[in-house]
């Protein structure tokens, strides 16, 4: 009935950032929440979007090392929830991107599961855009939900964490276990680890790409003008357009090889916003990865994302447009 994002909290400045979400009828009782470390209550505050919630803790984080808190939640129903012996942990204090810079780099946050297929040439490819790193949330823990096309003709035999570890300086690999509550979508998942990778590090970029990994980002007029170069040309927040791509076949093998079968362009589809940093306000919700408040939004022919749907997902006809734009800049 509760989600609480344990293994994933931010800290700046004694402050302790938790996330959390409560189901629909779960959050319209609520009435408060007390947090105990040995019986004694410890200060706080939480604050609600809807079901998506934060609690903020005063507190050092090197107080938190070897203790384990008590969540108590109430509700008017006379009922309560108890998460008990709960150990906080701070992934980005013990993981870094390196180099960045806030008044110019670009990064990626992302959340996969089972993607082991194709993750590596999509951070190979998002790297050679000149991304200056990659935030990925491993939902692989999420039991209920999978992914969106089948793993059948799929190299699935490396793991996203061995992939992930060779490019380590610059792309970040984040469990983040959580399971959809009752019968809610994958992306309320989706829409937590945004709220941790946001706020993690807007700080420390000046542009921060809500994009999966299967869409891919393309610069028509200029194929090779390095992204950030080509995103600080806007200082605001770009919603970019996208089109399918897929390829011929139905059957194709898969082992990160998407770029150079997936040439036969499909209809449009969702918009994905690049957030300018200095747009975003302190523990600001971000809900959506397709809009945002004061966004420009930027025609195809000056940039576009390729959301590529492989084998069954999208099937191939002849009318559609064949393209070999994507594979040209990789290998070019």
């Amino acid at each position: 009935m509760i989600i609480l994002c344990k293994e994933n909290c931010l800290y700046k400045e004694n402050e302790i950032t938790l996330y959390g979400q409560m189901e629909k009828f779960t959050r319209n009782n609520y009435k408060e929440l007390n947090i105990f470390y040995n019986n004694e209550k410890i200060n706080h505050h939480i604050f609600f979007r809807g079901t998506d919630f934060y609690i903020k803790i005063q507190e050092n984080i090197n107080n938190t090392i070897n203790k384990y808190y008590d969540f108590i939640f109430y509700f008017h129903n006379n009922k309560e929830i108890a998460i008990k012996n709960v150990q906080l942990s701070f992934p980005f204090e013990l993981n870094k991107i390196h180099n960045l810079n806030p008044d110019k780099s670009s990064i990626i946050t992302t959340m996969c599961k089972n993607y082991s297929h194709r993750l590596e040439e999509w951070i190979q490819y998002n790297l050679k855009l000149g991304f200056s790193g990659i935030i990925i949330f491993n939902n692989d823990g999420n039991k209920r939900k999978n992914i969106n096309e089948s793993l059948e003709n799929c190299n699935t035999n490396k793991s996203m964490k061995e992939i992930v570890y060779k490019y380590k300086e610059k792309v970040l690999f984040i469990d983040f276990p959580y399971t959809p509550l009752s019968k809610n979508r994958w992306d309320t998942i989706q829409r937590l680890s945004f709220y941790v990778g946001i706020h993690g590090f807007k700080d420390k970029c000046k542009y921060i790409s809500l994009i999966d990994a299967d869409e891919f980002i393309y610069i028509p007029k200029n194929p090779k003008m390095n992204i950030e170069d080509f995103f600080n040309q806007y200082n605001k927040t770009i919603c970019i357009k996208s089109n399918l791509l897929t390829n011929k076949n139905n059957d194709d093998y898969i082992d990160n090889n998407v770029i150079q079968l997936a040439k036969y362009v499909g209809g449009n589809k969702f918009s994905k916003i690049i957030l300018y940093t200095k747009d975003i306000e302190e523990n600001e919700f971000i809900i959506t990865p397709h809009k945002y408040k004061n966004q420009i939004m930027l025609s195809k022919n000056k940039i576009i994302h390729y959301h590529v749907w492989i084998n069954n997902r999208l099937q191939y006809n002849s009318n559609m447009p064949y393209i070999d734009l994507l594979e040209n800049f990789f290998k070019g």
